[in-house]
């Protein structure tokens, strides 16, 4: 128990119990091949951040605009050499590196080997068009030797004047949503002066309407909006049909998951999906309009400054 690497293998189980406590279930400790106490440890404190997660993830999606919601993690963006260029504070804080001392930094330094060498493939596959698009799962390496899973959604971009390369890769977590707590206290308060009867009592909120299929089932709505965004939006009986539910079910299965209704949720899809191509392509802002489903160059700019408040213009003449 007193060899240097069993002392390094209890600061890691210690370093993982601290993120715990402070309500931080994203690492997890890297096994070894030992087969003794410490490595039922690490064992047992893995498992217990999975459950801990998964049971918070599971409440989100029972309530999941009262509970936790979807945050970007990590920011990064590398060049064509993949080294990175531009990273986010989070970086930072979660992996323990200073911020700047990763500029010109190759990405593929901070990821644990499996990762490398999935990262290296993930390389080969995309595709060399002018913009690329996957989700994958990457493992980080924090400065203390902990391990970070993060699920990745990875974008590449080839200019075609100099055909140089540029990929944004941004992780995403689940975090809980602050305003449960007061909204608990302000509960149990209520409750409270209804017992003394001096607030009347309310109807119960309507339990939550999906189950795990119906989930499954939105989300490949979702994935079909995102799909065919130069299309107009097919009508909700449409919708409703492909997944297997009734117009009303949909409706309001739809905006109780992503908190908007489907039409909403396109044209939000459509703006972000023009930013990028605004941003990080030499395509005329008219014909961007159309990849992304709006008519003409000024309707497209009209919504874009409502959502952003700046103008394609604007944004175009920034990232030159």
């Amino acid at each position: 128990m007193d060899r240097p690497e069993n002392k390094k293998r209890l600061e890691d189980i210690f370093s993982q119990l601290v993120k715990i406590s402070n309500g931080n279930f994203s690492y997890q400790i890297n096994r070894s091949d030992n087969d003794d106490i410490l490595e039922a440890l690490t064992f047992l404190t893995n498992s217990a951040s999975e459950e801990i997660k998964d049971a918070f993830r599971h409440q989100a999606f029972v309530n999941l605009h009262n509970s936790y919601h979807l945050v970007v993690q990590m920011f990064f963006e590398i060049n064509d050499s993949g080294q990175i260029i531009k990273t986010n504070y989070k970086v930072e804080e979660l992996l323990g590196y200073d911020k700047t001392a990763l500029l010109d930094t190759p990405f593929i330094n901070l990821l644990t080997n499996d990762s490398r060498k999935g990262w290296k493939k993930l390389l080969k596959e995309l595709n060399r068009s002018s913009i690329s698009e996957m989700t994958v799962n990457l493992t980080f390496m924090e400065q203390s030797g902990l391990e970070l899973p993060a699920h990745c959604h990875i974008i590449r971009f080839l200019n075609n004047t100099n055909n140089k390369e540029r990929t944004i890769i941004t992780s995403f977590d689940m975090v809980q949503n602050k305003g449960i707590k007061e909204r608990k206290i302000k509960k149990k308060v209520e409750l409270q002066l209804q017992d003394h009867k001096l607030l009347s009592k309310k109807m119960d909120k309507e339990e939550p309407l999906l189950n795990m299929v119906d989930f499954d089932n939105l989300r490949r709505v979702k994935d079909y909006i995102l799909d065919n965004l130069d299309e107009p939006l097919p009508s909700i009986k449409t919708l409703a049909q492909l997944c297997w539910t009734n117009e009303y079910k949909f409706k309001r299965g739809f905006k109780e998951l992503y908190a908007m209704t489907p039409f909403q949720y396109q044209k939000n899809e459509r703006l972000r999906r023009a930013h990028l191509l605004i941003e990080h392509s030499n395509k005329t802002i008219g014909s961007i309009a159309k990849m992304v489903g709006f008519k003409k160059g000024n309707h497209l700019a009209r919504e874009f400054k409502k959502k952003y408040g700046y103008s394609p213009t604007a944004l175009r003449k920034s990232s030159k």
